[in-house]
């Protein structure tokens, strides 16, 4: 009997454990995403140009030409565009009134821009951008050239004169 019980309990030990152990699998899915950008790491640099008239008066055109600085940059987006937009040096003193035909207060320029081994210009003589275009994924130098000076073979007014070059990027998605 004793070998009976002994027999059934050794049954039901074994009845209770898992016939073969298994194994299963869960699964965590992990997504991300990155916006499409464009900045600007040096967003602003300064030109002092000096003296803008020559001897006589009217504009030296080597104080212009030629002169650059650069910003940096990068877009991380394969459609990326640059823009750029010259605005005209304007004096602080208006031309006054009978003395148009022999000065005046304003220097026109062509900005010229590179970045990523594209190059893109503006005139200052509009208040338009020019067209944007494709500078794809870039990060680097955006070099800002001044040349093509002109004004108006007048004499300049005395006085500060300011303008500006814009330089736009966009991710465009």
């Amino acid at each position: 009997m004793r070998k009976i019980l002994l027999a059934a309990t050794a049954a039901a030990a074994l009845s209770a454990m898992p016939a073969s152990a298994q194994s299963v699998t869960g699964t965590v899915n992990i997504t991300g995403s990155v916006a499409a950008k464009c900045k600007f790491v040096t967003s602003s640099q300064d030109l002092p140009l000096g003296e803008l008239a020559d001897a006589d008066g009217g504009l030296d055109t080597s104080k212009v030409d030629g002169q650059t600085r650069t910003l940096t940059g990068w877009c991380n987006n394969s459609a990326a565009t640059l823009s750029v937009k010259a605005t005209a040096l304007t004096g602080d003193q208006p031309v006054t009134s009978g003395a148009e035909a022999a000065f005046t207060d304003t220097v026109n320029y062509t900005a010229s821009v590179s970045a990523n081994g594209k190059s893109f210009s503006d005139i200052s003589t509009d208040a338009v951008a020019s067209t944007a275009a494709n500078v794809d994924m870039f990060s680097g130098n955006v070099a800002v050239t001044l040349g093509s000076s002109t004004a108006a073979s007048k004499k300049l007014v005395a006085g500060a004169y300011t303008g500006k070059v814009e330089v736009f990027l966009s991710p465009t998605v």
